[in-house]
C-alpha cells in the first residue's frame, strides 16, 4: 500500500477542513481602494507592508512558546531558536525605506549594536537562571534572535526574560530530493535537457549567461574541483557544527565542501534507515543544474554558466540539518549582498510565520532573491512546508520536461521456442547509441530469483542479456546487479501482482551512466521464456530501434502543493522541470585524488531539481535589469509563466505555471496584484502584492459576499498598447463569479483594474466548493495572466483541531512504563455523532467490517465544542462485541471521527506502536569481531511503515549498548549502533572475557544478553612422529566468474588419542600452477590471467593436495 493510499484511508474531507477553515471573512470596498490609485503606490511598498506587518506582530505580542514546545518537560534537552523585540537590520531598513527615506551604514551599525546588545542581556539573564545548555547561531540582519539548547523544563522561564517574544523550535531540515525508486521499483519519467525546453539558449545568445550576479547555492556543500565549476566557484561557508561522534576531523570555516566519505565515523552507518548516505551529493547537483560551465561532451550546462558561485554548506552528513544553520547562511547571503539564494530544502510545517520564513522575507526586503523548493509531499493540497511558505519568497514546484522513449524489436530463439517482438526499453545508457551497444547476437541467460546479486552466483551472464523478474528490489537495483556481473543489457519482466501485469510494467527509467540498456517484457512473455530456457539455451538480437518523444509540463505526483497557511496563499510561486534532470555529483577527489570526472553527472528528482532552474533563470533576469528588486523579478516569473492543463492542475499544483525564461527577461508588462491576507491567527489584514489573486475563504452560509482585489498593470518595455481583458474560470462554484472592471484599456505608464469576487448566499456548502482560474491581459500575441482562488467550502462543518497524543511508544504490560497516553483534541463545532477508532496498518483488511479498524476507545451521540482529552490505558472495546481487552501488540492510529451537518470529519494520530515483548539478542565473537542480529517488531514494523515513507531510524526505537569484562572489570557501556535489520558488529580485544549486549526499546522493554564467554584454552598435544596427517582445502573444484578467488588451506591431524587436529596453514603452504598463463596465486589469493583451466598443487610439509581451477574472464 502506497503512502497516497494509506492517507486515503482517512477522510478526505479532513485536507480540505484543515486547509480552508483557517481564514476569517473579509471584504474591500472600491471606495477603500481610490486612495491607493491616487498615489500609485508600488508594489514594492505594498510587499515591504505585508512583510512588516508580519514581523510586527510576532515582536509586539506577548512571549509565546511555540505549540510544538508546549508539551515538552522534564530534563530533556531542546534545541530551540529565541526570538526578540527589537527590530533586526532587514526589518528597519525595510520600515525606512518605506517611509521614502534612505537607510544610511550609520543607521545600520546603531540598529546591529541594539540587537546585539539586547542578546547579551538575554543571554546573561539565561546564564544567571542556569537555561542555556549550549549556545548556537546568533542573528541581527534577517532575524532578531538566537539558537541554543535548553533544557525543556526551563522553556517557560525563557518567556520571563525581558525582550522575548517567542521560543520555536530548531526543526531539522533536509534536502527535497525525492529518491529513486519505490519499494515496488516504480520511477518518474525520465527528461532530456532542460535548457532548449525553457527557451535559455537565445538569452545566452544575448550575452545573458549570469555575468556579474552572485547566486549562493545552501545546501550540503559543493565539489570545488569538480571541471564544471572552474572559474565560477568563488568560495563558500560551512555552518554544520563538528560534532565528534559524527565526523572525523573539524572543518574550517570556509570549507564548504561536500561531506565526504572519509569524514564518517565507523560507529555511524554509510546509511542510514532512511537509505540516505552519509557522504553527500545532493549540493553539487543544485550548483551544476544553476551554473555548470559545460566542462563535457554530453552538452551539460547550467542555466546561467557565468555567474559567481558561492556555497554554504547548511546541510551536513546523511543531508540533513537544522534551521538555525540555513538562517545564519541566509544573513550571511544577505550581508554579502548576494544576489540569489537557491534552498532546495526544507522540513518545516506548513506556516508563514516562524524563523525560516522571517528570514527569507527580510532577504527579499533587502535585495537578495530567494528561490525556495515546496517539498516533496505531493499531490495532496496543504503539503508545502516552511521556508517554502514565505509569503515574500519564490516557492517552486516540479514540472517535467519532453522525454524519449525507446523501443526496440527483440528476436528470441531457445529450442522450438521464438519470439520476435518490440519492447519498450525503461532504462538506456546516458549518451550511447543503442544500434551500436547491441549490434550483434548474444546468449540469453534466465536469472534465478529476483536479480539480487546473489543470485547471479549460479549463472554466467558475461557479454549475455539476462532475463530477470521484477520484484523484491528497485529495478535499478537489478540492473546493477546484472551491469556488475558483466551482463550486456537487461530485459525484466512482470510478475503476478505487479503494476499492469499480466502485461507489461509500463515503467520508465530514461538513461543514465549507470544503465545497461533495459527492456520491459510482460508477465505472459517472461514466464514462457524463462520456461523455453529451462530446458536448452537461447539466443537474441536486437533491431529495429524507434523513438517518440512526450510533450513534458506534467506537475510530477510527488511535487508539494500548496496553498500556505494561514492565508491562504497561492504557492507555489511558479514551476519549473524537476523530474530526472542531468546535473554534475561529486567524486570526491581530497578522498580520491586519482578520481575521474568524465562521468561525474547523473539525474536526481524534486523539488530540489526544480528550484535551481528558477534560481538560475532569476539570475539572467537580474543581468538584464540590474535595477529591478526582488519582487519585480518574482512578478515576472510568475506573469510570464506557460500555464499548463488546468483540467489536472491547479493554481495549487502549479502557481502560476511553468517557467518561460525569455519572457521573464523581456516583459512588455507586468501585473501586480494588491491583496490582503491574515497574518496570524489574530485575524488581522495586511497588504500583499504579488503575481497571484487571493480571495481567501468566504463565508457565504448567511449572506451574500462582494470582495473586490485591486491589480496594478505597468509598461515594463515602453510599448504601451491595447490590452485585453478576460477572465478563464478553471473550476466552477454555482453563484460565484469573478469580473475585471474593464474589458480592455490602453496602457501608458501604469493602469488599475479591478477584480471582483461576486457569491450568492448558500448555507449547503461543502468542502472543496470553490473558485479557480486565471485573468488574462493580452496585447495582440503578448500575454500575462495572474492565478486567482477563492473557498466557499471551508466554512460551516465542525473541525477537528491540535489533535495529539503524548506518547506513540507504548507498553500495556503493568510495569508503570509507557502504560498510559493522554490524547487531545479540539472541537471547534457541536456535532451529532463522534467516536474513536483503532486501525490496524499492519492489516488494513482485518477487524469486524474489513476496514482495518479493530475496534474503539469511544463511541457517543452528540458532543458540544470544545477541547477534550482521554486517558488510553491499554484497553479497547472490539467491534466484534466480545468483552473490553488489551490492545494487542502491533503498529496503529487512533482515529477520531465525527458527523458534522450530516458529513463524515475524520483526523488521526499515529502511527502508534503498542510493544510488550523484550528484543531477542543473539550473537557471536570470533576473530576479534562480534557480529549479531536482535530481533525485534521494531524492525517488522519499520518494513511497513517505510511503504508509506514514514519509517523511522532503528536507533531511535532501540537503544543498543554493550558491556565488555577484562580480568573481572566491568567497562561503562558502549552505544552499538544497529543496521536497519537489527545486525550489528564490533571489534572485541583479545583480552576480553565476556561481552554482554542490552537493549532498551522505546515503549520501554528490555532484553540482554551475554554473547561471549571466554573459555580456558586446553593445551592441545602435538602430533606424535607417527601421527595421520592430510591436506583440506576449501574447495577442490573453483570456478572464477571475475577477477580474484580464495583459497583456504588447512592441515588436519589425527592424534594418538583419537582427536583431530585442524591448523589453517594458508600462508605456509606453497603452490605451483600447472600453467601460469591462465593464473597466479599466492598466499591463497588466485588472480586470474585469462580465460581456462588450470590445477595447482599444494604443499606443506610432506602433505600435497590438488585443486582444479577454472577462469570465465
Amino acid at each position: 500500500m502506497s503512502k497516497v493510499n494509506f492517507i486515503k484511508l482517512f477522510s478526505a474531507i479532513l485536507t480540505f477542513v484543515l486547509v480552508f477553515s483557517l481564514l476569517s471573512p473579509f471584504s474591500v470596498s472600491a471606495e477603500q481602494n481610490l486612495s491607493v490609485k491616487e498615489n500609485q503606490q508600488t508594489q514594492s511598498q505594498m510587499e515591504i507592508k505585508a512583510a512588516i506587518a508580519d514581523q510586527l506582530r510576532v515582536i509586539d505580542s506577548q512571549p509565546r512558546l511555540h505549540k510544538a514546545l508546549e508539551k515538552k518537560s522534564g530534563e530533556e534537552t531542546v534545541d530551540v531558536i529565541v526570538h526578540l523585540s527589537k527590530k533586526p537590520v532587514g526589518l528597519e531598513r525595510a520600515i525606512v525605506k518605506s517611509k521614502g527615506k534612505a537607510f544610511s551604514n550609520d543607521a545600520k551599525t546603531k540598529v546591529k549594536k541594539n540587537v546585539k546588545a539586547q542578546q547579551a542581556l538575554a543571554k546573561k539573564e539565561m546564564r544567571a537562571l542556569n537555561i542555556i545548555v549550549k549556545e548556537g547561531f546568533a542573528y541581527d540582519t534577517v532575524l532578531n534572535g538566537f539558537a541554543a539548547t535548553v533544557k525543556a523544563k526551563d522553556l517557560d522561564k525563557i518567556l520571563t526574560i525581558e525582550g522575548v517574544t517567542l521560543v520555536e523550535p530548531d526543526t531539522e531540515v533536509h534536502a527535497m530530493e525525492t529518491p529513486k525508486t519505490t519499494a515496488a521499483g516504480d520511477v518518474d519519467a525520465a527528461m532530456d535537457n532542460s535548457i532548449s525546453f525553457l527557451g535559455i539558449e537565445p538569452l545566452w545568445q544575448e550575452g545573458l549567461e549570469g555575468q556579474g550576479v552572485k547566486v549562493a547555492v545552501l545546501d550540503t556543500g559543493i565539489d570545488p574541483d569538480h571541471p564544471e565549476f572552474t572559474g565560477i566557484y568563488k568560495g563558500g561557508k560551512n555552518f554544520i557544527p563538528f560534532n565528534p561522534t559524527v565526523y572525523t576531523k573539524s572543518r574550517a570555516i570556509d570549507d564548504a565542501s561536500e561531506t565526504r566519505p572519509s569524514e564518517r565515523v565507523s560507529t555511524q552507518p554509510e546509511f542510514n534507515a532512511n537509505g540516505s548516505s552519509f557522504y553527500t551529493s545532493h549540493g553539487t547537483h543544485v550548483a551544476g543544474t544553476i551554473a555548470a560551465i559545460g566542462a563535457n561532451e554530453y552538452g551539460i550546462k547550467g542555466i546561467a554558466p557565468k555567474v559567481d558561485l558561492y556555497a554554504y554548506r547548511v546541510l551536513g552528513a546523511y543531508g540533513s540539518g537544522s534551521t538555525s544553520g540555513i538562517i545564519a547562511a541566509i544573513e550571511e547571503a544577505v550581508i554579502q549582498e548576494m544576489d540569489v539564494i537557491n534552498l532546495s530544502l526544507g522540513g518545516g510545517a506548513n506556516t508563514e510565520t516562524d524563523a525560516g520564513s522571517f528570514a527569507i522575507n527580510n532577504a527579499m526586503l533587502s535585495g537578495t532573491i530567494g528561490v525556495v523548493a515546496t517539498g516533496n509531499s505531493g499531490p495532496k493540497r496543504g503539503t508545502m512546508g516552511t521556508p517554502a511558505t514565505a509569503r515574500l519568497g519564490i516557492a517552486v514546484g516540479n514540472t517535467t520536461n519532453p522525454e524519449k522513449i525507446y523501443e526496440g524489436t527483440m528476436n528470441v530463439v531457445a529450442g522450438s521456442y521464438t519470439l520476435d517482438k518490440s519492447l519498450q526499453l525503461m532504462g538506456t545508457t546516458f549518451g550511447q547509441n543503442l544500434s551500436e551497444q547491441l549490434s550483434g547476437e548474444y546468449e540469453i541467460v534466465a536469472v534465478p530469483g529476483f536479480g539480487k546479486p546473489t543470485d547471479f552466483a549460479e549463472v554466467d551472464v558475461q557479454d549475455k542479456v539476462a532475463l530477470i523478474s521484477r520484484g523484491e528490489i528497485a529495478f535499478v537495483d537489478k540492473i546493477a546487479a546484472a551491469k556488475q556481473a558483466g551482463a550486456k543489457a537487461v530485459i525484466i519482466h512482470n510478475f503476478a501482482g505487479g503494476t499492469n501485469a499480466p502485461g507489461a510494467s509500463g515503467t520508465f527509467l530514461g538513461d543514465s551512466f549507470e544503465f545497461l540498456p533495459t527492456f520491459d517484457m510482460s508477465q505472459t512473455d517472461g514466464e514462457a521464456l524463462r520456461s523455453a530456457l529451462s530446458g536448452t539455451k537461447g539466443s537474441i538480437s536486437f533491431d529495429g530501434f524507434t523513438n517518440t518523444t512526450t510533450e513534458g509540463d506534467e506537475v510530477n505526483a510527488s511535487s508539494s502543493r500548496g496553498p500556505s497557511t494561514p492565508n491562504f496563499d497561492i504557492k507555489p510561486d511558479v514551476s519549473a522541470p524537476g523530474t530526472n534532470i542531468m546535473s554534475a555529483i561529486p567524486m570526491y577527489k581530497a578522498d580520491f585524488p586519482d578520481a575521474s570526472y568524465s562521468q561525474a553527472y547523473t539525474r536526481k528528482t524534486g523539488t530540489s531539481m526544480a528550484t535551481p532552474h528558477i534560481a538560475g533563470i532569476a539570475a539572467l533576469v537580474k543581468q538584464a535589469h540590474p535595477d529591478w528588486n526582488a519582487f519585480d523579478v518574482k512578478v515576472a516569473l510568475s506573469n510570464t509563466a506557460t500555464i499548463l492543463d488546468t483540467k489536472k492542475y491547479d493554481v495549487f499544483a502549479q502557481g502560476a505555471g511553468r517557467v518561460n525564461a525569455y519572457a521573464a527577461v523581456h516583459p512588455n508588462a507586468l501585473a501586480y496584484a494588491q491583496d490582503q491576507a491574515i497574518v496570524d491567527e489574530s485575524g488581522e489584514l495586511v497588504d500583499n502584492i504579488k503575481g497571484t489573486v487571493t480571495f481567501g475563504t468566504q463565508n457565504i452560509s448567511e449572506s451574500a459576499v462582494s470582495v473586490d482585489k485591486e491589480i496594478l498593470v505597468k509598461d515594463m518595455g515602453q510599448k504601451g498598447g491595447i490590452y485585453d481583458v478576460t477572465v478563464e474560470i478553471t473550476k466552477g462554484f454555482a453563484g460565484a463569479t469573478l469580473t475585471v472592471d474593464q474589458t480592455s484599456f490602453n496602457l501608458n505608464g501604469e493602469q488599475s483594474l479591478t477584480a471582483t469576487l461576486v457569491a450568492d448566499q448558500n448555507a449547503q456548502t461543502n468542502p472543496g466548493d470553490e473558485l479557480l482560474g486565471y485573468i488574462h491581459l493580452k496585447n495582440g500575441d503578448y500575454e500575462i495572466s495572474l492565478p486567482f482562488a477563492a473557498d466557499f467550502g471551508g466554512t460551516g462543518l465542525a473541525e477537528i483541531k491540535n489533535m495529539s497524543i503524548t506518547e506513540k511508544d507504548l507498553s500495556f504490560n503493568g510495569d508503570g512504563v509507557k502504560d498510559n497516553a493522554q490524547l487531545a483534541f479540539t472541537l471547534t463545532r457541536d456535532v451529532t455523532s463522534h467516536y474513536i477508532e483503532l486501525w490496524d496498518i499492519m492489516n488494513p483488511e482485518g477487524g469486524k467490517f474489513e476496514d482495518g479498524y479493530i475496534g474503539y476507545f469511544i463511541a457517543g451521540q452528540k458532543l458540544a465544542a470544545g477541547s477534550y482529552t482521554l486517558s488510553i490505558d491499554g484497553m479497547y472495546q472490539p467491534w466484534d462485541a466480545t468483552p473490553r481487552t488489551t490492545i494487542p501488540d502491533g503498529l496503529y492510529t487512533i482515529d477520531f471521527k465525527v458527523i458534522s451537518q450530516n458529513k463524515a470529519v475524520s483526523d488521526f494520530v499515529g502511527p502508534i506502536i503498542v510493544k510488550t515483548t523484550a528484543p531477542e539478542i543473539a550473537g557471536s565473537v570470533e576473530n576479534g569481531q562480534a557480529t549479531g542480529q536482535i530481533t525485534d517488531k521494531y524492525i517488522d514494523y519499520n518494513t511497513e511503515l517505510k511503504k508509506h515513507e514514514l519509517d523511522y531510524d532503528l536507533n531511535d526505537k532501540l537503544n543498543a549498548s554493550y558491556v565488555t569484562t577484562v580480568d573481572g572489570q566491568k567497562s561503562e557501556p558502549v552505544a552499538l549502533n544497529l543496521s536497519a535489520d537489527g545486525t550489528f558488529t564490533f571489534p572485541v580485544t583479545k583480552e576480553t572475557n565476556t561481552v554482554t549486549v542490552f537493549v532498551k526499546d522505546a515503549a520501554g522493554n528490555t532484553a540482554e544478553s551475554l554473547i561471549y564467554e571466554k573459555e580456558e584454552e586446553e593445551p592441545t598435544p602435538e602430533p606424535e612422529p607417527n601421527d595421520n596427517t592430510t591436506l583440506i582445502v576449501n574447495n577442490e573444484n573453483i570456478t572464477i566468474n571475475g577477477n580474484k578467488g580464495k583459497l583456504v588451506v588447512w592441515q588436519e591431524a589425527i592424534l594418538a588419542n583419537g582427536k583431530t587436529k585442524k591448523t589453517n596453514v594458508t600462508k605456509e603452504a606453497t603452490y605451483t600452477v600447472a600453467d601460469e598463463s591462465i593464473l597466479s596465486v599466492e598466499n591463497g589469493l588466485i588472480t586470474a590471467k585469462k580465460k581456462g583451466s588450470t590445477t595447482i598443487t599444494i604443499a606443506y610439509k610432506d602433505d600435497e593436495i590438488t585443486v582444479n581451477v577454472t577462469t570465465r574472464k
